[in-house]
């Protein structure tokens, strides 16, 4: 295991039974709005840390800003009203699911950088990882899922100037090849998914906890469509494997390449101050 922290903040679909008669939604359109299988991580050998949600993001979203208008949704993804007309969420239950939910699942993330750092690791990684779906537009432009998509908070142009990135380009495109070369797939960055709210508070994470470790984080997204058919309804569980056996050799292969240049990096400075 690697200084590695994996984190799926939409891996669960359970609503619990005293909310689900509130829902407008069917069991499988409840199902479609998390990212099914992002639980299964078996693969990510990796990592020394996993954080899974324990609640669908239709109760509190745990990839938006912790509050009542950004971590809860009204409509899932094809604009379907989530709740009956008059079950909709109270301010006071809003505020509740926050507290139980929000907070207590971004303190285990805080409590595994801190362990890392305690340890003495110089370079932590943090991975926020979802999929989607290929059956509905995703945005204005109606683009639709791409095979995956890697996120740094970047552009699509993938050599801007842009300084407030996750993890360098260079770093990004390590991941890129890796699996690109395993799996023969199309990998994009930065395409229609640049980052959401827990790539932003990664990469603040280092001021906010005042650690010594640098961290780099990553999101990314698969399509759903390549593990599980939405038309016959059937989980390909084979590829899921494969396809998570690929991003965990392509993660390893990456946190090497970024403590490989750290490393230069150090004994590049301690050279030069040890000349002045």
């Amino acid at each position: 295991m690697l200084p590695i922290v994996l984190v799926a903040p939409h891996s669960k679909s359970n609503v619990h039974d005293d909310l689900k008669g509130r829902f407008a939604l069917s069991e499988y359109e409840i199902w479609k709005c998390s990212d099914p299988y992002t639980d299964q991580l078996d693969e990510f050998t990796c990592a020394s840390a996993i954080h899974k949600a324990d609640i669908s993001r239709l109760v509190c979203d745990l990839n938006r800003a912790p509050n009542i208008e950004d971590a809860f949704r009204e409509f899932d993804f094809f604009g379907r009203t989530v709740f009956n007309k008059g079950d909709e969420f109270t301010v006071h239950e809003k505020e509740s699911f926050l507290m139980k939910y929000w907070y207590p699942f971004h303190q285990g993330i805080v409590d595994s950088v801190q362990r890392l750092d305690e340890e003495g690791h110089e370079v932590i990684l943090l991975v926020d990882y979802h999929n989607t779906s290929g059956d509905h537009a995703l945005n204005r432009n109606n683009d639709y899922m791409t095979s995956m998509i890697f996120s740094n908070l970047g552009s699509e142009d993938a050599y801007d100037n842009y300084d407030g990135l996750s993890i360098p380009y260079d770093y990004l495109f390590e991941l890129q090849n890796s699996i690109t070369d395993q799996l023969g797939i199309s990998v994009e960055i930065n395409r229609i998914y640049k980052g959401g709210y827990n790539l932003y508070w990664y990469a603040h994470l280092k001021d906010i906890l005042d650690i010594n470790a640098k961290i780099y984080a990553v999101q990314i997204e698969y399509n759903l469509d390549y593990v599980f058919n939405p038309a016959t309804q059937t989980f390909d569980e084979n590829a899921l494997r494969i396809m998570q056996e690929a991003l965990n050799n392509g993660l390893v292969g990456m946190y090497e390449a970024i403590c490989n240049k750290e490393e230069v990096h150090q004994k590049t400075s301690t050279s030069l101050n040890q000349s002045v």
